[in-house]
């Protein structure tokens, strides 16, 4: 048989499973087994479900796949509806029971309406039901019959209750004309009464189109009178809208009327700012308040009305007027702002209402924004046809400036185009055959476009040929940056006590000079050139620890991983001769030498998640990552000792 057809048997058999819980939820949901209905579509279901959607990728079967998912959230929200609404007709029963009247139709009045939502959201399952049917061909007979059982169950009891406690109501609404005007009042009368024709006095009644209402009082006659302006409403509305909703503990039931009406004209507006911004530069908060006014209203509530605000034609911030009219907004200032004398906007937004625009403005200075920009570059003596080059973009607070391009030049000669990260910093490599006599100047550059970021310039002098790692901090408008270097640096750290001396040193000085030893020897007796050469791979290797917290600490931890992962490669190629090619290819050769290999299997599949799989890694994978490197290289340093030792 065919993979494809393996592949469709086994999502057959899972299809089956899936729908054997539904039907077996449904039935014990019907039945008033709630718990038991809730199991059937809990974690074995979302098992199941995830191997059906592994073997539906890329198929048709994709789309039946969210559909037993959809189907499942449902089914839940039905089993929440129906656990509650038992539990409410229990508490009426009881309160029924007792003799508290109020309370019981409190309950009643709940009970009707949450019934009336349910069947509802049945309705709405049962539908589902039917299109899982026709995409899997599969039966759901037995659940829709007991989603109808229970739906014809409630809907009885439903009415059981709102009959003994509740009478019904009649609503009527009659405008003083059918073409209401936008720019000034139209009388609105009515009546409410039982069914019997009794009137209903001081009831509360909400006349208005859509959620744009005005509220009034019934008489002792019933009827109600009232005046209605429409504001807030869209120039086609076409119907108004007289609703009754009792008091919890009243015993009648909530009643509708309608009228079918049009609306002309417009109410003529304006803008009042009563505070706002005068200067900002980027990412600073822009605020503007002031309120609303409608041009013969004074005693209407005028809140959710759209206010906009723009600086420079650029949308800022949308927001609606409370009761009064009025509004604060409070934005960022982006980056797009180009710097200089502007202004800031603030607008009605009446596109789609029958509300006259308006708008006005009020003085903004866009003040520019300057950037400091780092260039470092690292020679590995042992790749040595590649020099790494590091750096970061920051505003002249600190601030780290991320998805920013930088254009690298050799001379005169464009190389490339690179991106900040999320903590602004960037990384990429240049080919040392590329690096000519007359070009050996690498200069990076920020330079925005429609911006209010100042741009910036970082030079570093590259060198042609090395024997050793070179480190060379950048001066930067004045200040002296040194920052990580490349992601293939390579140093070793033989116990925890190294590990704590490298982090230390994170702290330290970083203008700080790397003075050659002036004795042959240092003091532990190594020659001075390896020691300096064990120091400079200690600060490599440190770059690369502090640019991963840095990067997790930014909120960035698939950058955390594969800069830690970096480290432990590049220890692995100091230490191991030949090293694998893969990262797997790697972890096998660590495990053929190791008894003990889980905290290497650990990094190389988080470092697989963070650089192929579409999911980021968590912040406590990428922590715990970083936080076992020690000990995942010591391996490699014991393992090398031991060779050693076995050499001799």
């Amino acid at each position: 048989m065919s993979e494809s057809g393996d592949s469709q048997q086994v999502g057959t058999y899972l299809a089956r499973q899936l729908a054997a819980r539904l039907n077996a939820s449904a039935i014990a949901t019907s039945n008033e087994e709630y718990e038991e209905g809730r199991t059937l579509i809990g974690d074995e279901y979302d098992v199941i479900l995830e191997q059906y959607a592994t073997v539906a990728a890329g198929t048709d079967l994709e789309e039946t796949a969210e559909q037993f998912n959809l189907t499942r959230e449902q089914q839940r929200e039905i089993i929440a509806s129906a656990q509650q609404l038992n539990q409410t007709a229990t508490a009426y029963q009881q309160a029924v029971e007792n003799g508290n009247q109020e309370e019981a139709r409190a309950l009643a009045r709940d009970l009707v309406q949450n019934a009336s939502e349910l069947n509802q959201s049945t309705t709405t399952l049962v539908q589902q039901y039917d299109q899982l049917e026709t995409q899997t061909n599969l039966n759901f007979d037995p659940a829709q019959d007991a989603l109808n059982t229970s739906q014809r169950r409630l809907t009885q009891a439903a009415a059981a209750v709102a009959t003994r406690e509740f009478t019904e109501t009649n609503l009527t609404v009659r405008p003083a004309r059918s073409n209401l005007s936008a720019a000034e009042p139209t009388t609105v009368r009515g009546r409410l009464t039982a069914a019997n024709g009794t009137a209903i006095a001081n009831a509360t009644i909400q006349v208005g189109i859509g959620e744009d209402t005005v509220t009034t009082d019934t008489d002792a006659n019933g009827t109600y009178t009232t005046t209605y302006q429409p504001l807030v409403v869209a120039s086609d509305a076409s119907t108004l809208t007289a609703t009754y909703t009792p008091e919890p503990a009243a015993p009648y039931l909530s009643s509708t009327a309608t009228t079918p009406i049009a609306v002309r004209g417009q109410s003529a507006t304006s803008i009042t700012v009563t505070n706002a911004t005068t200067t900002a530069r980027f990412r600073d908060s822009v605020d503007v308040s002031g309120y609303i006014n409608i041009t013969g209203v004074d005693v209407r509530s005028t809140a959710g009305l759209p206010i906009t605000v723009q600086v420079a034609g650029e949308q800022l911030a949308r927001t609606e007027t409370t009761t009064n009219g009025g509004f604060v907004v409070q934005a960022v200032l982006p980056e797009r702002i180009p710097a200089g004398e502007t202004t800031l906007r603030v607008a009605l937004a009446t596109e789609d209402l029958i509300l006259g625009p308006s708008n006005t403005t009020v003085p903004l200075t866009v003040v520019s924004t300057p950037t400091s920009l780092s260039v470092e570059t690292v020679t590995d003596e042992q790749e040595t046809q590649n020099v790494s080059v590091t750096g970061r973009l920051t505003t002249d607070a600190g601030e780290p400036l991320a998805d920013r391009s930088l254009q690298l030049h050799l001379g005169d000669t464009p190389v490339e185009t690179v991106e900040t990260d999320a903590t602004g910093q960037y990384q990429t490599t240049i080919d040392r055959a590329t690096i000519a006599a007359e070009g050996q100047t690498l200069t990076v550059q920020f330079a925005p476009t429609g911006s209010s970021l100042e741009g910036s310039t970082a030079e570093q002098t590259l060198p042609i040929a090395s024997t050793s790692p070179v480190r060379r901090p950048a001066l930067v408008g004045g200040i002296l940056i040194l920052l990580g270097g490349g992601s293939l640096l390579v140093s070793r750290w033989r116990d925890g006590a190294v590990w704590t001396q490298l982090r230390s040193r994170l702290g330290g000085t970083a203008t700080t000079q790397l003075a050659s030893p002036t004795p042959a020897e240092t003091q532990t007796g190594e020659p001075a050139v390896a020691a300096t050469r064990d120091d400079s791979r200690v600060r490599a290797e440190t770059s690369l620890i502090d640019r991963a917290q840095m990067a997790l600490d930014a909120g960035d931890p698939d950058a955390a991983v594969q800069l830690a992962y970096a480290a432990f490669r590049a220890h692995a190629a100091e230490v191991v001769t030949d090293a694998p090619q893969t990262h797997w290819e790697l972890y096998e050769q660590y495990q053929e030498d190791h008894a003990e290999a889980t905290e290497v299997y650990q990094l190389t599949t988080a470092y697989e998640q963070a650089t192929f799989a579409p999911d980021s890694v968590s912040v406590e994978t990428a922590q715990t990552v970083i936080g076992i490197l020690p000990s995942a290289t010591a391996g490699f340093d014991s393992a090398s000792d031991g060779a050693s030792v076995s050499d001799d």
